[in-house]
């Protein structure tokens, strides 16, 4: 391994500082065996209640846990719960794992799970995951390591979820002592435990002594540099200064290839890019949905896979298509000839009284993903008539404009597919995500659809209602689907071993972290 870098800090004070018991002890620096890990992004918030982006996601992953974990075919398994029961169509019984302890050495209990999942669902906590559990009626701890959960109706993605990052149990005691501000530390159950954090800078984790899986992590120690310029963590993945990362962009790990001892392991998930199109603001040509429709016509997917991702990726539906299901494909929108749709496009257009719409459309500086996939869509809806404006602004201001202001037209993105199809297109209603309200049209016939589609169990009956719901989704070109979003770890493999899932549902690309294993 190559020589890293260390903070040398006394225990005691590292914990201390971090809301952490003074009594762990940390690994012996000089037995540490330490993973690096090149971060594309800081974390945006320190709630893992709270913060919706993989930035922040990707971390809370190595220091919290989830009741359940989503496996590599999108079943729920434990992970907290080492067993669960499901006693009647709402009612569930969930066993604690024995030996799961936070990292200041308290045992997780029922009063743990009982009061996160509360907290989720406190409307002052404004988690936007409160609506993906469901309505919860009534919890109880049975003992200090059983939990009873009661949903008002049925909900059958109440357990997947429980197996996402959002839903992570965090320590109630403390939090009710005051020794623990989720809103500005961390202190989980994972694998590993914060020592030291430099905004925008990076993180040391050292391993959670009191980890439930023993021997795990197979690292003592994570080093995780910020580094957001992609060419730059292309660079310290060739010289070695860092181990591991990841990339959206297939062209990164592709080139690096070549290198000797640098892998790529792809991984496949429900999660798709995704354009946002404002359909509230009076200053935007997309309030008429007519203009809209056009604009969805005009897309040419196919075109995003080939130059964008070269091949690699394939055109995605509202409903995901790592699903299998066929929801969405016979609609007009990808079944139709693209020369037909680009007619039907101009006659919209034409009924709107607006055959030449000027338009916006953002993408984040920060993914360079994000800017040649507006490319491609600045090109294709140029043959239906739009002229097009590409804005390449910072992140915070892309957050802003889109999420809160409404001060945009269209956007670039992607959206994260989870491990049920209708946990996804719950979002299109705006009343239930609460982060697009500024820019989603609420369409109530949708919204019932996808309140009855919540209780359904899978099936012929719930296909059929999944159909109906794209129908309506693609009517209102509000929010669109693009293509599939494949992500890439790319390591050193003289450096480090590492593990990675074939396919992910909750965004969990490091759900193996604890077994990476540092080469000497």
């Amino acid at each position: 391994m190559n020589i890293r870098s260390s903070i040398n800090k006394a225990a005691a004070t590292a914990a201390l500082g971090l809301g952490l018991a003074a009594t762990c002890v940390l690994p012996s620096l000089a037995q540490d065996k330490t993973i690096t890990w090149g971060k594309p992004a800081e974390i945006t918030g320190f709630d893992v209640h709270v913060a919706g982006t993989v930035a922040a996601w990707e971390m809370y992953q190595m220091i919290y846990e989830t009741l359940l974990a989503a496996d590599e075919n999108l079943e729920v398994q434990g992970a907290l719960a080492e067993s669960w029961e499901q006693t009647s169509p709402t009612s569930y019984v969930f066993k604690i794992r024995d030996g799961a302890a936070f990292s200041n050495g308290r045992a997780v209990t029922a009063a743990d799970v009982i009061g996160s999942l509360e907290r989720i669902k406190d409307p002052e906590t404004a988690s936007y995951w409160s609506h993906q559990l469901g309505d919860i009626a009534k919890m109880e701890a049975i003992d200090d390591h059983t939990v009873s959960v009661e949903l008002a109706a049925p909900h059958p993605a109440f357990l997947p979820a429980l197996a996402h990052i959002t839903a992570a149990i965090l320590p109630i005691e403390e939090l009710k002592a005051g020794t623990f501000d989720p809103t500005s530390q961390l202190l989980g159950s994972g694998p590993f435990m914060v020592e030291e954090h430099k905004q925008d800078e990076s993180w040391t984790l050292v391993r959670n002594p009191h980890y439930w899986r023993k021997g795990y992590p197979l690292a003592d120690r994570l080093e995780a540099p910020i580094i957001p310029d992609e060419s730059a963590r292309m660079a310290a993945l060739r010289d070695g200064r860092i181990d591991f990362t990841t990339f959206a962009n297939p062209d990164a790990p592709q080139m690096l290839s070549k290198e000797d001892n640098i892998e790529s392991k792809p991984q496949q998930t429900t999660n798709y890019y995704r354009i946002d199109v404002n359909a509230l603001s009076d200053k935007s040509a997309f309030k008429d949905k007519k203009v809209r429709q056009a604009m969805n016509l005009a897309l040419d997917r196919q075109a995003i896979n080939d130059f964008v991702f070269a091949g690699t990726s394939d055109v995605d539906y509202p409903v995901p298509a790592a699903f299998g299901k066929d929801a969405c494909r016979s609609l007009d929108t990808y079944a139709m000839p693209r020369e037909e749709r680009i007619e039907k496009a101009k006659a919209l257009l034409k009924e709107a009284g607006n055959e030449n719409p000027e338009v916006g459309l953002i993408a984040a500086s920060s993914n360079p993903v994000l800017g040649r996939i507006a490319q491609v869509v600045q090109q294709s809806l140029g043959d239906a008539g739009f002229e097009v404006e590409i804005e390449s602004i910072p992140t915070a201001e892309y957050l802003q404009r889109v999420f809160t202001d409404g001060d945009f037209d269209m956007s670039t993105s992607w959206l994260a597919g989870y491990t049920d199809p209708s946990m996804v297109i719950a979002w299109w209603n705006p009343e239930f995500a609460v982060w697009n309200q500024v820019f989603q049209e609420n369409v109530p016939e949708l919204s019932a659809a996808l309140d009855e589609v919540k209780t359904m169990q899978g099936g012929a009956e719930r296909d059929a209602k999944l159909s109906e719901i794209c129908a309506m989704i693609d009517d209102g070109a509000n929010l669109l689907s693009l293509v599939s979003k494949t992500d890439y770890v790319v390591y050193r493999d003289d450096q480090v071993d590492v593990t990675v899932a074939e396919k992910s549902g909750s965004s969990n690309t490091f759900q193996y972290i604890s077994e990476f294993k540092p080469l000497d």
